[in-house]
């Protein structure tokens, strides 16, 4: 079977990255609102980090409120994420992922991550 190929439309920027997020996570603007990102990236700090980090902060908050098909559908963006060894897969590795045990959300999520995503929570 042929390698499975990154989702075409896989974040590139802070913005494609917090829209992503918000519209599966529309409570996630209670963490970091669009005012928020768009602070960040008038003072040209927005970067994909400065998304994940208070993302982890919000699904640390809330992770047992999710349905099994919102954390499929993250755990999706998270697998995509770490498919190739850039800045994204830092962002999502070392602000979330390395985080997962620490905020007690590896238990919920892990069923619906693939391998290399799992490996990663314990870096």
């Amino acid at each position: 079977m042929p390698a499975r190929l990154p989702h075409p439309l896989r974040p590139s920027t802070a913005r494609e990255l917090w829209t992503r997020l918000t519209t599966l996570f529309p409570e996630f603007t209670e963490y970091h609102s669009v005012e928020d990102l768009e602070d960040s990236e008038r003072d040209e700090a927005a970067i994909l980090h400065s998304v994940m980090f208070p993302f982890t902060q919000f699904f640390g908050g809330r992770h047992t409120t999710f349905t099994e098909k919102r954390l499929s559908t993250l755990a999706t963006l998270l697998n995509e994420a770490v498919a190739l060894d850039d800045v994204l897969e830092n962002a999502v590795s070392t602000c979330f992922l390395e985080d997962l045990h620490q905020i007690r959300g590896y238990k919920a999520l892990a069923p619906h991550l693939n391998a290399v995503a799992r490996r990663k929570t314990h870096a």
